[in-house]
């Protein structure tokens, strides 16, 4: 007998464990040995069989285990999803600060000039210039890999966070108390 038999058996009392029991070997062999434990039975599938049909208990045990093995998933799901949004929100804030920090600097202008310009001579020899057939596709790959540098330097500049960082630097310029001259 093998643990793929007892399927229909564990499925009728634990629906959501039969398709694993009927899967891949090891997962299979892994899933019966936690039924055959939750039981109390030998490793075997003519032991958790005999189990589910000679003994009414057993079949709330293995509903049991399934509430709780269905649980501990939802709680696995639960703990990734607030790492992602953990290492989101990181992401979020590091972006913000880096505007923070070099927002008044010149080297992202100088970037995004540069990069505009790269883009204006790429178009331009690619309109003026006849292009080998040889080399069309290379070229066809080139500016695809190029446009979203360009857009993510735009985007920089006409982003809301920009937008809300500008507008902070106005208010608080504006809040801010004027200083006294010395002397008067």
């Amino acid at each position: 007998m093998s643990w793929k038999s007892i399927a229909n058996t564990v499925g009728s009392i634990a629906g959501s464990v039969a398709p694993l029991l009927g899967g891949p070997a090891g997962l299979a062999i892994s899933i019966g040995s936690q039924i055959a434990g939750a039981l109390g039975t030998n490793n075997t599938p003519e032991a958790v069989a005999a189990a589910l049909q000679n003994d009414p208990a057993a079949a709330l045990k293995l509903q049991e285990w399934a509430a709780q093995e269905r649980e501990q998933i939802r709680q696995a799901n639960v703990q990734l999803q607030l790492i992602a949004l953990d290492e989101y929100k990181a992401e979020l804030s590091d972006r913000q600060n880096a505007r923070l920090m070099h927002g008044d600097h010149w080297m992202p202008a100088a970037l995004t000039l540069f990069l505009l310009f790269m883009l204006a001579a790429q178009m331009t020899v690619l309109f003026l210039l006849p292009i080998p057939d040889g080399n069309r596709d290379l070229l066809v790959y080139l500016s695809g890999n190029f446009l979203p540098f360009v857009s993510a330097a735009v985007y920089y500049w006409v982003s809301s966070t920009k937008d809300a960082n500008n507008r902070e630097k106005l208010m608080s310029a504006q809040n801010q108390p004027a200083k006294a001259e010395p002397g008067v």
